[in-house]
Parts: C-alpha cells; structure tokens; sequence
C-alpha cells in the first residue's frame, strides 16, 4: 500500500508539471538573474551583480585588445567592432 501510495503521488508531482504553462521570456530572464545568488540569500547583492558585470568586461576587453598589449587602440576597436556589431545589433533598420 505505502508503494502504491508513492507512485500515485510521483505521478502527480511530474503529471502537474507537465500541464504547467511554458515560462515567459522574463520569467526566464529573472530566473537567469537570480542564479547570480551565489550565497542562497534569495536576491542579488550588489557585489554579487558586479562580480558578473566585472567579468564580463573583463571577456570583452580581452577580445577586443587583440594583440594583448593591455590597451585597446582605434583599430583594434575598429576590427572588433565591425566583427561583432551583426551579432549584436540590427542597424539595416
């Protein structure tokens, strides 16, 4: 009986699951934002928030500065910007 019991109960935790409605793209994108949590306080800290946008810059600089000299010039700019831009943006608008 406690094994019947059990399968009834698993079937209808995923059988609900399975009916729940598809997320939104913000649901989606608040969900990403929210993995920034690192320490399980259930919101985002501001040093939680810039360890991200830190990071990230870092990336980019370091795509953009293509001859590792620590500085990015004009044409190194120029180059990573015509690289990217049709990623990025829509500018045939």
């Amino acid at each position: 009986m406690l094994i019947r019991s059990i399968f009834l109960i698993t079937l209808l935790v995923s059988a609900s699951s399975a009916w729940a409605e598809p997320k939104s793209s913000t649901d989606k994108i608040v969900d990403r934002f929210i993995e920034l949590d690192a320490d399980g306080s259930e919101g985002v800290s501001q040093d939680e928030y810039l360890q991200m946008v830190n990071e990230r810059a870092k990336e980019r600089f370091e795509e953009m500065d293509a001859n590792r000299d620590g500085e990015v010039t004009d044409p190194e700019y120029r180059d990573f910007w015509q690289e990217k831009k049709a990623t990025w943006y829509r500018l045939d608008r």
